[in-house]
């Protein structure tokens, strides 16, 4: 499949809420638009079979992230049979939906929290394996040695529901203190530049679009939290010693 041929997808990016079937045809890089009405199986003969089999991967890897609750959903069905007929029957939070009956088309998962999961289980879309791949072809052709991603690598244990800003139970303060503490560890401890380590995340906070909102009393508990360093205090600078003859 060419890269270039691919459909134009960034439209969905104003869609906030998707289908996991949606999601699964997305990530394969098919138009879920063009196959409105259809479901994810009846394509088999429709797609090409690459971008099937993939769409089929990722609809299982979502349906049973929902399931397992590593994914939080919006709303989610499932589909029952009794003696006389079948019918379709919501799941209200916080019950988990059951994989054997889950309805993919129908249960429903917010954009940002489905990316965010897909990311955290390095779960790349076609489009970005395709240009993942012309990338790594590129430097190849330069001439430059590619170090390849050691199989334990690959694959990554998705973030935790809690620390999911989109998640009807997340804690803000407990977001606020995981980013906070990432934010100013990411160059090392910021006491080796002469920063406290408290100043370092309440300057975090203070410049955060959303944490800033938080009240003081609030900013001051995350700083206290997500601090390792509780004596407080910028590193000292050396000072020379003066020598009397």
């Amino acid at each position: 499949m060419d890269p270039h041929e691919l459909p134009d997808l960034s439209d969905w990016r104003f869609v906030e809420v998707w289908t996991i079937e949606e999601a699964a045809l997305l990530w394969a890089a098919v138009s879920p638009v063009e196959h409105m009405g259809v479901r994810l199986k009846d394509l088999k003969h429709v797609l090409s079979s690459q971008q099937y089999s993939k769409a089929c991967i990722y609809q299982r890897a979502i349906s049973e992230a929902v399931c397992g609750g590593s994914l939080g959903f919006v709303t989610a069905w499932e589909d029952h049979q009794d003696y006389q007929n079948s019918y379709e029957k919501e799941v209200e939070f916080p019950d988990l939906p059951d994989h054997s009956y889950i309805i993919p088309h129908m249960t429903r998962v917010t954009q940002a929290a489905f990316i965010k999961w897909a990311d955290g289980k390095k779960m790349l879309s076609v489009k970005q394996q395709k240009q993942k791949l012309e990338q790594r072809q590129e430097t190849s052709d330069a001439g430059t040695i590619i170090e390849m991603q050691a199989p334990d690598k690959l694959l990554a244990i998705a973030a935790p529901l809690y620390l999911d800003s989109t998640h009807p139970l997340s804690a803000a303060e407990l977001v606020a203190a995981n980013e906070a503490w990432l934010a100013v560890t990411q160059d090392g401890n910021p006491k080796s530049s002469g920063t406290a380590v408290r100043a370092a995340m309440m300057k975090f906070l203070e410049n955060h679009p959303t944490h800033r909102l938080l009240g003081a009393a609030a900013k001051e508990r995350i700083c206290t939290v997500a601090n390792w360093d509780k004596k407080g205090g910028a590193a000292r600078t050396p000072t020379r010693k003066r020598h009397t003859l």
